[in-house]
């Protein structure tokens, strides 16, 4: 079989071309790597590129080597018979207690309830801070005086003298106790004209106001728009107030009496 069918020869085959395998001579010559068969005669190993001298230096610096390898073994081998004397199996040491249970596993289902329960209030309490808080009620008078100096600032046409007429009637009908019917204009004004608390000069005034804002609300006038339907309300109020005061009065002073 010939070794070299390309023709392509390592440079005088002296030594062994890569990989080298130990610093003996091949007599024959080898074929070359691929990088050889480009290059022509040209080596590839830097093995073969180094002079003679360098060789034999690589060579002694091996045979240094492992030279220093077995003198170190042979100085380790009473060593490691010594510590083959002390691989024996060392006394067992006393077994640990039992694990006592854990506490989840003590008091499992209660701990589970109480969780529930605790859940159970956290949405309770969500809930009730959730709810929306009652209004603080107003007073009648105090709610009517508002809204009518708010009408104040309106242009006085039919929408807002029904909402005159509605704020001066609810606080009649709250003021002084009347039953909260759905009555026409001139059935509430005939009501409040017969009730004892309201009296025949107040009852008058608000009557004669009430059924004036139905005229002006159907009535078609082409004229400038009318004012001071608001202020009227509000002076209506203060003299239901007034009247409030004395009933207020006169029920203190029938109490103190017979005292």
């Amino acid at each position: 079989m010939n070794p070299n069918p390309n023709g392509v020869v390592s440079f005088n085959a002296i030594w062994a071309t890569q990989p080298r395998w130990g610093c003996f001579r091949f007599w024959l010559r080898t074929q070359g790597s691929s990088f050889l068969a480009t290059l022509g005669c040209m080596t590839q190993s830097l093995w073969d590129w180094r002079s003679p001298a360098d060789k034999i230096q690589a060579i002694a610096l091996d045979h240094a080597r492992h030279t220093s390898y077995v003198i170190q073994v042979l100085f380790l081998i009473p060593f490691l018979a010594s510590a083959q004397a002390t691989n024996d199996i060392p006394p067992l040491q006393p077994a640990l207690p039992e694990i006592p249970p854990t506490l989840w596993e003590q008091h499992t289902v209660l701990i589970v309830v109480s969780g529930v329960l605790v859940l159970a209030l956290l949405a309770v309490a969500i809930w009730w801070l959730l709810q929306p808080k009652p209004a603080i009620p107003m007073a009648i008078e105090i709610q009517t005086r508002r809204e009518l100096e708010a009408l104040r600032q309106h242009v006085e046409d039919g929408q807002t003298l029904s909402e005159i007429t509605r704020c001066l009637r609810r606080y009649i009908i709250f003021a002084f106790g009347l039953p909260p019917l759905e009555l026409t204009t001139r059935e509430f004004c005939q009501t409040i004209l017969i009730h004892e608390k309201i009296g025949p000069e107040l009852s008058s005034h608000f009557a004669e106001f009430l059924l004036r804002c139905d005229e002006r609300k159907f009535a078609q006038s082409d004229g400038p728009p009318l004012t001071g339907t608001a202020e009227r309300a509000l002076q209506l109020l203060e003299l239901g107030e007034t009247r409030r005061a004395c009933i207020r009065q006169a029920a203190a002073g029938q109490t103190a009496q017979p005292a």
